[in-house]
């Protein structure tokens, strides 16, 4: 996958994501809300992951506008996670997009050929006054080998790149607030 125009052509990889395991992982901004207060728009440049792990270019980046739902995002991953060894292009589309209250954030879906199947949702949500950065995915891995891997390796692996994320995020998050402040 190396190009939007190829993505475009591309059809989800799963039937009903709610039939898919689903997984949350949370992480405390410790500041308050509302959302609105915060700068949040290094979120939707998917400025989620560390870029050792992972990079992305979207559509509407490159079209220079903001996201929009049926937006395609080209992912490049590296296999270690240091930016060298071998890396995987990806493709997943936004399927969502949360802007409430208490939430802020969108989900994408997975597309053929993506080594997992199902939907990612990343968000800033407002919990009882405070601000956290919740991931909720519901997927499994696509293919066989990593299904068959899944328990000892995969499954590890996922973990960590989420726990490299909420740190990331919660990183960006106060340095673009300039928080804690001087």
């Amino acid at each position: 996958m190396r190009s939007l125009a190829e993505a475009r052509r591309l059809a989800p990889n799963f039937a009903d994501a709610r039939r898919l395991p689903e997984r949350r992982s949370v992480i405390a901004l410790d500041v308050a809300g509302p959302i609105r207060r915060w700068q949040t728009d290094f979120l939707f440049a998917y400025d989620i992951f560390p870029p050792e792990i992972l990079v992305g270019a979207g559509e509407w980046q490159e079209a220079r506008r903001p996201m929009a739902v049926g937006d395609h995002l080209l992912q490049r991953v590296w296999l270690p996670p240091r930016r060298w060894g071998v890396s995987l292009h990806l493709a997943v589309r936004i399927c969502a997009l949360f802007d409430d209250a208490d939430r802020l954030g969108f989900a994408y879906e997975t597309l053929t050929g993506h080594p997992e199947r199902g939907v990612a949702e990343f968000s800033f949500r407002e919990v009882e006054g405070r601000l956290q950065f919740e991931i909720r995915t519901f997927s499994e891995p696509s293919l066989w080998l990593a299904r068959l891997t899944g328990p000892m390796l995969v499954l590890p692996y996922q973990a960590w790149c989420t726990r490299r994320a909420l740190e990331h995020v919660r990183r960006r998050f106060r340095e673009v607030n300039r928080w804690p402040p001087n």
